[in-house]
């Protein structure tokens, strides 16, 4: 594998870190409606499906070994487990067991493979 293949799997695994982070912290957000009442508004779980598959489908181009392409979808998945593994941090819980995070998952796992099994 050349340098530039490697370069390129650091940046895609890189910008899985940086998605997951983003996804995590806007995972509860939710949008003000009239009269001070608001409405739970999950977009990362459909953020995390579609970038994901960016993601993968991106890594696909520069080998066409499937460990290869699933290195971004990989360093998500360890990225989501450690952030559902620790707990509080500080006084905020990174990411509970709730039904918001099992469809973040299931999303974002959803989106990596799905290049694996639509080929060109």
């Amino acid at each position: 594998m050349t340098g530039e293949k490697i370069t390129a799997l650091v940046w895609l695994s890189l910008g899985a870190v940086m998605s997951l982070l983003l996804e995590v912290i806007y995972l509860r957000a939710r949008l003000p409606l009239g009269g001070g009442h608001t409405v739970a508004f999950p977009i990362t779980i459909a953020v995390a499906f579609a970038f994901n598959m960016v993601l993968t489908k991106t890594a696909r181009l520069w080998s066409s070994h499937p460990a290869i392409g699933a290195v971004p979808l990989s360093v998500w998945t360890v990225g989501f487990c450690g952030f559902f593994l620790a707990g509080d941090l500080g006084s905020v819980q990174a990411l509970g067991a709730s039904a918001w995070a099992a469809g973040l998952f299931m999303a974002g796992i959803l989106g990596g493979v799905w290049p694996f099994f639509s080929e060109k």
